[in-house]
């Protein structure tokens, strides 16, 4: 496996640069998934959803003593990586070579090598997604790329599509979803006190998977939601209701990295 010295000195095994930086900044510099009171404490119980090479597992061992950790990465490639980079661990950690959802089935996962955290069962709105770099061009391509902000505004979006194109040569890979339900009973689990998600565009389906007589176990959630699908305009606010009425406290995260992309951050802590 490839290696890759982190800006903190680590060492991990990794598959693209891109996503191991970025998931570096968005985890460790922006702390992105502990704000808004949510926290981890000794001997916890956290489920790391979408978990791709396993840097939010090796984040959070670090933060507090003994905690049980279980992460679900459903891509066979990432998942090997991921359990080599959660190799000797000060936690207890149980790994998944699975995807989460509503119920239990085989399916296919969109596995981007180029960008592998942005892998997806749902692929993201085409159109919409080059309409969203062209209004954020300054914020967003000129600002990754040197040079980007000489380009005419006529050439810009053949621009952003050849860029797209090569980034998102997506490889068809199968998978298995299973519920977090059988997790929680396949392990006898009392309590998880932070269930973390980042499941690129399938968050109500992750969530949908809960039984009702299983809500009351997870304390507190942290979540990327992806509004950049077909269908996802109004999906932070049916997240957000959706969890406050299962007794959940709710905070909108709409000031993250990837905002103006349609990408937010939600935080939920019970009551």
């Amino acid at each position: 496996m490839k290696k890759l010295t982190l800006p903190n000195g680590e060492v991990i095994s990794y598959i693209d640069k891109l996503t191991a930086l970025d998931v570096y900044d968005e985890i460790y510099v922006e702390n992105e998934y502990l704000r808004h009171d949510i926290e981890v404490n000794d001997n916890d119980v956290i489920f790391d959803i979408g978990a791709n090479i396993g840097l939010f597992s090796r984040y959070v061992a670090m933060q507090a003593k003994n905690l049980q950790i279980f992460t679900f990465e459903p891509v066979p490639i990432i998942f090997d990586v991921l359990e080599e980079n959660l190799k000797n661990l000060p936690a207890e950690v149980k790994n998944y070579n699975v995807g989460l959802a509503e119920r239990e089935e085989i399916t296919h996962i969109h596995y981007y090598p180029n960008v592998s955290a942005d892998s997806a069962i749902i692929e993201f709105d085409w159109d919409l997604k080059v309409e969203q770099y062209l209004l954020n061009y300054d914020e967003t391509v000129a600002d990754w790329f040197q040079g980007a902000e000489s380009i005419p505004e006529s050439k810009r979006k053949d621009i952003i599509e050849k860029i797209l194109k090569d980034l998102y040569k997506a490889e068809l890979v199968q998978c298995k979803l299973r519920t977090i339900s059988d997790i929680i009973q396949e392990n006898d689990i009392k309590t998880i006190n932070l269930m973390k998600i980042d499941a690129e565009n399938y968050e109500f389906q992750v969530l949908s998977g809960i039984n009702q007589t299983d809500w009351e176990k997870i304390h507190q959630i942290t979540m990327e939601v992806h509004e950049h699908i077909q269908g996802g305009k109004n999906l932070l606010k049916k997240l957000s209701k959706m969890l406050e009425e299962k007794g959940f406290q709710v905070k909108k995260g709409l000031d993250s990295r990837f905002s103006l992309m349609g990408v937010y951050m939600l935080y939920a802590k019970r009551h």
